[in-house]
């Protein structure tokens, strides 16, 4: 009976280590038209604003930092946006052009890079959804 129970508590563990380890080893990033950085590992999104010294006119001001943590509901409302992203071929381009978003998804040893075009279903989507996060928190 105990080693029943120790088996069954192991097993559990073992669950709960690779649901963990599920959500914080995928880092998906999101840079917007001017460049803001949008940065999703674990429960926390992190927004990285464009200074005007970086801004292409030289003015532009994404804001101030902010570094927020999200509810489990958000957390995978944002990555099913950024698989979505990633499989949608006909929304990626090769043109690393402005206002085109770029993506960023690293999952363990390794990285995928690509671009969606700034008038494709899913990049409005998900530009929407992180400005909406981010500014949750400023109100």
């Amino acid at each position: 009976m105990k080693k029943c129970f120790f088996l069954l508590m192991f097993l559990m563990m073992m669950c709960a280590d690779s649901i963990a380890k599920s959500i914080t080893d995928n880092i998906y990033t999101y840079y917007d038209a001017a460049r803001n950085k949008y940065v999703l590992k674990g429960d926390k999104l992190e927004y990285v604003p464009t200074n005007s010294r970086e801004s292409s006119s030289g003015t532009y001001n994404g804001g101030n930092y902010e570094n927020i943590v999200l509810t489990h509901k958000e957390y995978q409302a944002l990555e099913r946006l950024f698989k979505n992203a990633l499989a949608d071929k006909k929304a990626q381009t090769t043109k690393n052009i402005k206002p085109n978003a770029a993506v960023e998804i690293t999952s363990e040893n390794k990285m995928v890079i690509f671009l969606l075009k700034s008038t494709s279903a899913i990049n409005k989507s998900l530009n929407n959804f992180l400005k909406q996060l981010i500014n949750k928190i400023r109100r």
